[in-house]
């Protein structure tokens, strides 16, 4: 489109110009060149405003000329899914992350644009690269531009249609979060760029705290949300699985976290001044490098939230190399003026335990940053692979120790000196959390890392909360960063409780029957329920002593993603959690099945044949292009009566298609009956194979659906902790913005 195209190509010249006229103002304070770069961003931001208000009217208006709208969008979604549309594809996210970070570079212009020009240039760095990308992946690409095709002219009847996986409210406002916590990234490291640039090494954290406060709530609202979705939708019954584009975002997040506390200290005591700036830089460049994995397609075979390939490769390299030697460069160069500042004496001091504070957020980032980045390094060196979920869990153990140790300890220690003070108070909180601990205990908390970091958090909440209720009645209202500590005490006792003890258990059920589980909770499967936009859902009845609870979950083949999409239903109580989600699905069917399990080289008699099993092949390669894995077995049949003493080689399939292992029958020559695999155990090499005869007393089976049934401990603590830790930061930034006014 046209008008689109403009509008893209003004905000880029817009940008070029506001940059230029920002740093000439830097080197010769003109106030007309100030007056110029002034006028060309708020242009910039008017054409982005434009540019994004025009992409929404053409999703809501069904234009599928323009091939954006019709990759995204259809026909038959609803309003509030329309507009989530403008965010589904590379496209869009890319027009709406240099809109809020031109938008956020707005609310710097009065404060800062004069005394502090370079923060503008460097901020406009950012978005003029951005601009870059968005000429290449162009969001008002017509379709006829894009498929070669389709004639000049042509409108198609209907679009593609959105992600199932996006029909979901937490997704609609979770992205937009997100994002303007990466814009917000950029804010800081421009300030310690001015920094490095000026050689004013402790004003900048005055006025980039605010702005790394607000990066830590975006960007950790937007982390939560996502978990939150994740838990509620994918139907695999967790909240984070470290899947490489979930640690994108916690990477810079962590980062931020410890640039915050380092900031604190330098504020409060003017040191750790080249450690911020180094925190500052690698905040920014690690959310660069996070956008590269999650955009490049490098991330595809690894992780479901990834984008596919996008040709962009070569422009983040680029970018990333490009700002990683600017701010090199002037660190290296500066560095060398920064007079080091005396650190505390002795161990007992705030500063020393926010250190080890700093110092564990920082290590947690880096072994996170190298197992997200490892299908990157081992592709380098031969195929590309990833670590396991236990390479997180087990490095991450150990710095939770250090981490909850010194959040419990520094909040109540004096700065400078080494001076253990509220002994009492210390001494009341360890017992309090020895006790609860051991109550744990007898509760069921039984391995060593879990009473460990238990004790510790409870130890965290403890002396945090004495922190928070004493400044509470001293009238006081800078407790947000302790109320904080106490949100993560309960969220890390909320991941023990709901990881590590919950129980599950899968059930077959046969439609209109009670079935018990272990759990102490019976499920009856109903049927399905037909919904209008095919989104079919599976009618349950939970019973639980005499109290029988409807319920329904989401479970429906889907032609967008090729695979079955599904929905749990979660049942939330005041202790647990009871989460069921539908595995698989049988319908009923006429058969008489007689079914044996052989290993390797073994025969056996089965309805007067002997059957003997080999060995199995596994491929990824089948003649039906749905299938995505197959496996062979190699199997003999012989009648046991037979007079021509005539054996037969078969290979029965198990076919991975549509989300489900399937087997089609393979009918035995000279006999009424046909053989096909009914389950493979790899582990000792075994497989289920069923005999199905055509038998005139044939029996019908019954509708059978599988579930996953899981009860998970106290998992309310972990969102109740959240939300805690959420508003402790939204009130430390309120306080500090009224503190600056």
């Amino acid at each position: 489109m046209i008008i689109g195209d403009i509008l893209i190509g003004l905000a880029m010249v817009t940008a070029v110009v506001a940059a230029l006229g920002y740093g000439l103002y830097y080197k010769n304070e003109d106030s007309v060149k100030l007056k110029l770069a002034n006028q060309s961003y708020y242009l910039l931001l008017a054409s982005l405003v434009l540019a994004s208000g025009l992409l929404l009217s053409q999703i809501l208006i069904h234009n599928f000329q323009i091939n954006y709208v019709y990759s995204y969008s259809s026909r038959s979604l609803t309003t509030f899914y329309l507009i989530s549309t403008f965010w589904a594809g590379q496209e869009g996210t890319f027009l709406l992350w240099t809109l809020i970070s031109a938008f956020l570079g707005f609310l710097l212009i009065k404060k800062h644009a004069q005394k502090n020009p370079l923060v503008m240039l460097f901020l406009l760095m950012v978005n003029i690269f951005l601009l870059i990308i968005l000429i290449k992946k162009n969001p008002f690409a017509m379709i006829w531009d894009v498929h070669k095709d389709a004639s000049l002219g042509f409108m198609p009847a209907d679009g593609s249609g959105l992600n199932p996986l996006l029909h979901n409210p937490w997704m609609v406002i979770h992205p937009p979060i997100l994002f303007i916590g990466y814009a917000s990234t950029v804010i800081p490291f421009a300030f310690a760029m001015s920094a490095l640039v000026r050689r004013d090494f402790q004003n900048w954290v005055k006025d980039a705290r605010n702005w790394i406060i607000f990066t830590i709530l975006t960007l950790g609202t937007g982390i939560m949300l996502g978990a939150y979705w994740a838990y509620t939708t994918l139907g695999w019954g967790g909240y984070w699985g470290w899947d490489p584009v979930e640690n994108s975002s916690l990477i810079p997040w962590l980062l931020s976290v410890a640039l915050l506390h380092g900031v604190i200290i330098q504020n409060s005591q003017k040191g750790l001044v080249r450690t911020n700036l180094f925190l500052a830089g690698l905040s920014f460049i690690a959310m660069l490098w996070g956008s590269f994995l999650t955009r490049s397609g490098v991330l595809t075979d690894f992780s479901v939230h990834s984008f596919g390939e996008s040709g962009l490769n070569m422009y983040f390299i680029i970018f990333i190399a490009l700002f990683v030697g600017l701010f090199l460069f002037f660190y290296m160069k500066a560095s060398k003026k920064i007079k080091s500042i005396k650190f505390a004496e002795g161990l007992f001091s705030r500063e020393t335990f926010m250190l080890i504070g700093i110092l564990s957020v920082l290590i947690s980032a880096i072994f996170i940053f190298a197992g997200t980045s490892s299908p990157i390094f081992t592709g380098l060196v031969g195929k590309a692979a990833n670590v396991s979920v236990n390479y997180y869990n087990t490095v991450n153990v150990p710095i939770l120790v250090f981490l909850l140790f010194s959040a419990a300890l520094a909040p109540i220690l004096a700065w400078k000196v080494s001076e253990l003070r509220n002994r009492s108070t210390v001494i009341k909180s360890a017992l309090i959390s020895l006790f609860l601990t051991i109550f744990a205990i007898l509760l069921g908390l039984t391995e060593p890392v879990s009473i460990i970091l238990f004790l510790l958090s409870v130890f965290a909440i403890s002396l945090n909360s004495y922190v928070v209720f004493q400044r509470i009645r001293s009238h006081k209202i800078n407790y947000g960063g302790y109320l904080t500590h106490v949100g993560i005490g309960l969220m890390m006792i909320g991941i023990l409780t709901s990881s590590v003890y919950d129980t599950s258990e899968k059930l077959s059920l046969p439609q209109g029957t009670f079935k018990a589980s272990k759990l102490g909770y019976s499920v009856k499967f109903l049927g399905f329920k037909d919904m209008p936009d095919g989104r079919n859902r599976v009618k349950l009845e939970i019973k639980t002593g005499e109290k029988i609870i409807p319920a329904e979950a989401q479970f429906y083949w889907s032609d967008y993603t090729k695979s079955y999409m599904v929905s749990p239903y979660v049942k939330i109580e005041l202790l647990k959690d009871v989460y069921i989600s539908p595995i698989s699905y049988s319908p009923a069917k006429q058969q008489n099945v007689y079914e044996v399990v052989l290993s390797k080289g073994e025969t056996k008699e089965v309805k007067h044949l002997n059957i003997t099993f080999h060995d199995f092949e596994m491929s990824n390669s089948h003649s039906d292009p749905a299938a995505s894995m197959v496996v062979k077995a190699n199997v003999t049949v012989k009648a046991v009566d037979g007079d021509d003493g005539q054996s037969y080689n078969l290979e029965p399939e198990y076919i991975l298609k549509q989300g489900s292992f399937i087997s089609p029958d393979v009918p035995i020559p000279n006999q009424d009956a046909s053989l096909k695999i009914g389950a493979i155990d790899a582990s000792n090499g075994s497989i289920k194979l069923q005999l199905v005869t055509n038998d005139q007393n044939a029996e019908q089976t019954e509708n059978m659906l599988g579930v996953q049934i899981s009860k998970k401990p106290l998992i309310i603590i972990l969102w109740f902790g959240t939300l805690l830790a959420i508003a402790g930061i939204i009130f430390s930034l309120i306080y500090r913005v009224n503190k600056n006014r």
